[in-house]
């Protein structure tokens, strides 16, 4: 059997994708607009340029694709009805986006946009929004049932969840930002746990 059959037989990597996602994203975060590059992408990823431009042709549209993954859609498994594991999750993924290995993204972005296309800001304005979107459903929900007071304000939430992540990477060593995942988990719970009661503390609104 000749090396081109064997070659044709061979199925795809089903990881290619991610890797190079994720690549990418890292890569961003740390070298920025000016010195991201597809090239370099593709070696961080451990893949041929060739996989690596058939699927995205331009850095543009690497970058938006990869801009994806600074948070992530629930998934299908979550219980919208189950308020503390929806406000979890989303304290996990306030974490990543601002203290685990992608927190370099977000500043990068904040700071390029005024000086980069313009389309940076404006998708990770728009991945932000679609995220915690799913946050306000949840919690509009959880009031229709009566297990949050009617007063609540679901834009005020999402602020008081990434203000309390922003918190604590003002106040954490730079060596000391990467989080292993079960410290990611441990904050994000201790967020989400204290977000609740304070929602919950209005006594005429007893906890479900």
């Amino acid at each position: 059997m000749s090396s081109k059959a064997t070659t044709r037989g061979r199925p795809a990597d089903p990881t290619i994708d991610e890797r190079i996602l994720k690549a990418a994203l890292s890569l961003y975060g740390q070298v920025g607009w000016a010195g991201f590059n597809l090239d370099a992408t593709a070696r961080r990823a451990g893949v041929s340029k060739t996989a690596l431009y058939r699927r995205w042709p331009t850095k543009e549209e690497l970058l938006l694709a990869a801009l994806e993954r600074v948070a992530e859609m629930p998934p299908p498994w979550l219980d919208l009805d189950d308020l503390p594991s929806c406000l979890t999750y989303a304290a996990e993924q306030v974490v990543d986006m601002f203290i685990g290995p992608k927190a370099l993204v977000l500043p990068r972005v904040l700071v390029e946009s005024v000086h980069y296309p313009r389309w940076l800001d404006e998708k990770v304005q728009q991945i932000v929004r679609a995220r915690f979107a799913v946050v306000h459903q949840v919690l509009d929900a959880a009031i229709e049932r009566g297990e949050l007071p009617p007063d609540v304000t679901p834009e005020l939430v999402s602020d008081l969840m990434i203000g309390s992540v922003v918190g604590r990477m003002i106040r954490t060593p730079g060596r000391d930002r990467p989080l292993t995942k079960a410290e990611r988990d441990r904050q994000a719970q201790d967020i989400a746990d204290h977000i609740l009661t304070v929602l919950r503390r209005d006594s005429s609104h007893p906890v479900a």
